[in-house]
C-alpha cells in the first residue's frame, strides 16, 4: 500500500505497463509496485534478464497477476519466436526498472543481445528507465553520457534518489521510491489536459501557536488537497502544493512542495506563487483565529485555575487572492458547513468570487476530517448544483479535475 496520506487512483482500466527487470537488489521492490498498479486497474507484464531473475522470481510475478512473464533463463524460442515484438502493440508504457548501468549502456549503444534489449530496441511507444546502481557507477562519465543519449532518443528517466544503497555506500543511485514510480507511471498513462498550466493547491490544517508546544488547530489530514493536487499533476499541470503540517511527502518532477505551519505563512507562500498560476484549488482548513502568543516560552499551569485566550482573526487567504486574480485565473474553494450546506456554500462562493466551490457537511456524526471518503456538493457561478454520493477522496479529486477543465 501507499503510505498515508497518498491516494490510489482507480481510473486506468484497460491500460497496460510492461516491465523490464534487470539485475539489481532493488528488483525486490517491483512486486509491490505491480500490486499498486493492479489496484489502479492497470494490467502488467514482465521481462526478466538472467541476472534480474536472481533477485525476483518469475513465479512471484505471475502469482501477482503479471502476464506474460518472459524469463530469459527458461525462454522457449519455439513457442514464442517473436517475443521481442509480442508486446510492442499492446503496452501503453514500457518501464525498465530497475535499470542497471549495463542496460543503460546497451540501450545507448543500440545493442540487442538478449530478450529485454530486443524489446527495448523494437518498442515504438514510450520507454521509461528507472536506474539503480552504486553511486560511483551513477556518477561515472560513461553512465551520465549514456543517460543523456537515452533522453535524446526520446526516452524518459525516472531519476534515482539519494541515500544509503545496499552495499552501505551513501549517495545518488538508489531506485526511485515506490510512491514516485507509481505516480510517474500513472502520469505517463493520463491525458495531459493541463499540460503547460500551473496550479496552486493548498491543503491540511494550520497550527497557530500559543507557546512553543501548544497550538490552535483542527484535525485536517490534508488528504483531499493532496488528492486534488495529484489529480491535476497527473493530467499534466505543474503543481505548487502549499500544505500545513502533514506526514512526509515525496518530491516528484514538477510537483513543488511548500510546507508551512501558520495561516500567515500559508498566505505569504500563496501570495508569491499565485501570480504565475492559472488555477487555484484551496482545500486547506485554515484556522480563522489565532491566539496571542504567551510571553513565556512554555506556559506554566501552576498558579492558574483557568486560562483566557485572546484570539485575533487570521488573513482570509481565499478572499485575498480572489481579489487580486487576473481574468484568466480560476479559483476553486472548499467549504465545511454544519447546516444549510447549499445556501451557506453559495453565499461563500459569491462573497469570495469563486468559480466553483466544493462543500461538505460537518456534524457530530460525520466529518470529512481525517477520513479517506467524503460526500460533497458542487456549486458553480452559473448556479449549477451537483450532489456527489460518498466517494473516496481520490474519486472526488478525479471528478473535480474534469469539472475544473470545463471552467
Amino acid at each position: 500500500m501507499l503510505p498515508e496520506p497518498y491516494p490510489i487512483f482507480n481510473n486506468f482500466s484497460g491500460q497496460r505497463i510492461h516491465f523490464g527487470i534487470s539485475g539489481s537488489i532493488s528488483a525486490y521492490k517491483i512486486p509491490d509496485l505491480i500490486r499498486l498498479l493492479h489496484k489502479s486497474s492497470i494490467r502488467t507484464g514482465c521481462t526478466l534478464t538472467r541476472s534480474g531473475r536472481d533477485f525476483v522470481s518469475p513465479l512471484v510475478l505471475s502469482a501477482l497477476g503479471a502476464d506474460p512473464v518472459f524469463d530469459q533463463n527458461n525462454f522457449d524460442s519455439v513457442i514464442h519466436p517473436f517475443a521481442h515484438l509480442s508486446d510492442r502493440h499492446k503496452m501503453d508504457l514500457f518501464l525498465v526498472a530497475p535499470a542497471t548501468a549495463n542496460i543503460l549502456a546497451k540501450t545507448a549503444a543500440g545493442i540487442a543481445d538478449d530478450l529485454l534489449t530486443c524489446q527495448i530496441l523494437s518498442s515504438t511507444g514510450p520507454v521509461y528507465f528507472a536506474p539503480a546502481m552504486n553511486p560511483q557507477m551513477w556518477d561515472n562519465f560513461f553512465t551520465r553520457r549514456n543517460v543523456e543519449t537515452i533522453q535524446n532518443a526520446g526516452h524518459r528517466i525516472v531519476f534515482p534518489e539519494t541515500g544509503e544503497v545496499a552495499c552501505g555506500d551513501t549517495g545518488t543511485g538508489r531506485l526511485a521510491s515506490i510512491v514516485s514510480l507509481y505516480f510517474q507511471c500513472l502520469r505517463a498513462l493520463c491525458p495531459q489536459t493541463f499540460e503547460g498550466q500551473k496550479a496552486l493547491v493548498t491543503a491540511g490544517p494550520t497550527h497557530e501557536y500559543f507557546d512553543l508546544v501548544r497550538y490552535w488547530g483542527n484535525p485536517s489530514s490534508g488528504r483531499m488537497g493532496l488528492a486534488a493536487s495529484l489529480a491535476l499533476w497527473l493530467h499534466g499541470a505543474a503543481v505548487h502544493f502549499v500544505h500545513g503540517p502533514m506526514q512526509t511527502l515525496q518530491v516528484l518532477p514538477d510537483f513543488y512542495l511548500h510546507p508551512v505551519t501558520t495561516a500567515e505563512e500559508m498566505y505569504s507562500a500563496c501570495r508569491k506563487l499565485w501570480p504565475e498560476c492559472g488555477y487555484g484549488v484551496f482545500a486547506a482548513a485554515v484556522a480563522d483565529f489565532a491566539p496571542e502568543s504567551s510571553p513565556d516560552g512554555k506556559f506554566k499551569k501552576e498558579g492558574h485555575e483557568q486560562i483566557i485566550l485572546n484570539l485575533h482573526r487570521t488573513r482570509d487567504i481565499l478572499a485575498g487572492l480572489s481579489r487580486s486574480r487576473a481574468e484568466h485565473q480560476k479559483i476553486i474553494g472548499f467549504a465545511a458547513e454544519a447546516d444549510d450546506i447549499i445556501n451557506n456554500a453559495r453565499k461563500k462562493m459569491q462573497r469570495k468570487d469563486l468559480d466553483l466551490i466544493v462543500a461538505n457537511l460537518v456534524t457530530s456524526e460525520t466529518t470529512p476530517f481525517g477520513s479517506a471518503h467524503n460526500e460533497v456538493v458542487l456549486l458553480d457561478r452559473l448556479h449549477r448544483e451537483e450532489k456527489w454520493p460518498r466517494l473516496s477522496k481520490a474519486e472526488i479529486a478525479w471528478k473535480l479535475v474534469d469539472r475544473i477543465a470545463a471552467l
